[in-house]
């Protein structure tokens, strides 16, 4: 079986109503697609963020893998890096490519063997995975009522956590709708929340001691992502533990913010840090350190179906008898806000009971695509690597 074909589309919605956090509003929703092909007719998707502009280099990446067997998932992930490796980093578009190549690949091995992904990884120590709501963005220039009125939708529909968007009014605004939301969910729910990178680090601590009474799970990207320093001087001194990394990539870009202790909590994205192997890997450099592994979420039923077998790989945090949520065992953010793709792209469509989303059992990453979704959302030019073309890339 060999690699024969692949299909880059830059796919993208737009929203009825547009949301914001702290760094801007958006009216639109997207991702980027990648359809592989086997000579043999498998076909496996994958999944990865990027823009119209990034479509093309994400293609010239993806000749990599042209002519491979899909079954050398490893040889291909590490193929990709050697050709794109400089000081142990990737460039954006290359970690987006093999994001997006090694979770198609999981699901081509999957497929062809009749396994769901998480035994293709090696065998599931979970059949559930706990989530918690993301959604409580800034809305309706910045409305109080409709954001009460969504958390509290969220505990209606059973989830067990929730994270809203702080960062873009005041400190003391902020606060405010931090201790409104508290109140319209009660103390038994978890309330975290994310600044997105908006603070400098006394603002940041100012912030958090804020609102330290509030009894919350974690802030999110308090500083710059990859300001090191600052979010490490935020995490020393915060009463809240501090939590990030969803822009990095990588076990290299990980390894030391996990020995430093950047983050209490550090949050890979299966889109960016190089797919279901490289999370699984980073998940396990997380246990090893003590830290706590929750990863970020915010693409359709591809790379969600691809976060859920990866994760039912991780182990719980401590030995203990008892898997707890937050505590010792991984929660995945699942995100709720309007995505039109989202919810039209993938069978099934994801949904959680007592905030937990069962890992998929079906071959692959056990979903379908809609491909007349997928072709009514694509946004511009479907690029196509063959074999016909010279497997080198063009960047």
């Amino acid at each position: 079986m060999k690699i024969a074909r692949i299909e880059v589309r830059f796919v993208e919605a737009e929203l009825d109503q547009p949301f914001g956090w702290s760094q801007r509003w958006t009216n639109t929703r997207s991702v980027v697609v990648l359809k592989v092909f086997t000579d043999d007719g498998v076909i496996g998707w994958g999944e990865t963020y990027g823009s119209s502009e990034t479509v093309a280099v994400i293609a010239s990446i993806a000749r990599l893998a042209i002519g491979e067997n899909p079954e050398n998932i490893s040889q291909i992930w590490h193929k990709i890096h050697r050709a794109t490796f400089q000081s142990h980093m990737y460039t954006g578009a290359a970690v987006m490519a093999a994001s997006a190549i090694d979770t198609a690949l999981h699901d081509i091995v999957g497929k062809s063997t009749g396994k769901p992904v998480a035994e293709v990884m090696g065998g599931r120590l979970h059949d559930s995975i706990s989530v918690y709501a993301t959604g409580l963005y800034y809305v309706d220039n910045y409305a109080l009522k409709p954001h009460l009125e969504e958390a509290a939708g969220y505990v209606e529909q059973g989830f067990t956590g929730m994270k809203m968007k702080v960062g873009a009014l005041t400190l003391k605004e902020d606060a405010a709708r931090v201790r409104a939301t508290r109140e319209a969910i009660g103390a038994d729910v978890r309330l975290m929340f994310d600044a997105n990178e908006s603070y400098d680090p006394s603002s940041a601590l100012t912030f958090a001691n804020m609102v330290a009474d509030q009894d919350i799970t974690w802030f999110e990207e308090p500083c710059a992502s990859r300001d090191f320093v600052a979010n490490k001087m935020v995490q020393e001194k915060s009463p809240i533990p501090i939590s990030g990394g969803e822009s990095l990539s990588t076990r290299w870009e990980f390894a030391p913010r996990l020995a430093e202790r950047t983050f209490d909590i550090i949050q890979p994205d299966i889109c960016g840090v190089g797919g279901p192997s490289e999370m699984h890997r980073v998940g396990l450099m997380a246990q090893a350190f003590g830290i706590k592994f929750n990863p970020h979420f915010w693409g359709t039923g591809i790379s969600f179906a691809a976060a859920l077998h990866s994760l039912a790989l991780q182990p719980i945090g401590q030995i203990n008898q008892t898997n707890i949520p937050y505590q010792n065992e991984s929660v995945l953010e699942f995100d709720q806000t309007p995505h039109p793709v989202r919810e039209n792209l993938t069978t099934p469509f994801f949904t959680q009971s007592n905030s937990r989303v069962e890992v998929p059992t079906a071959p692959g990453l056990g979903i379908d695509v809609d491909e007349d979704v997928l072709e009514r959302f694509t946004n511009g030019e479907i690029f196509i690597v063959d074999t016909a073309v010279n497997s080198q890339p063009f960047f």
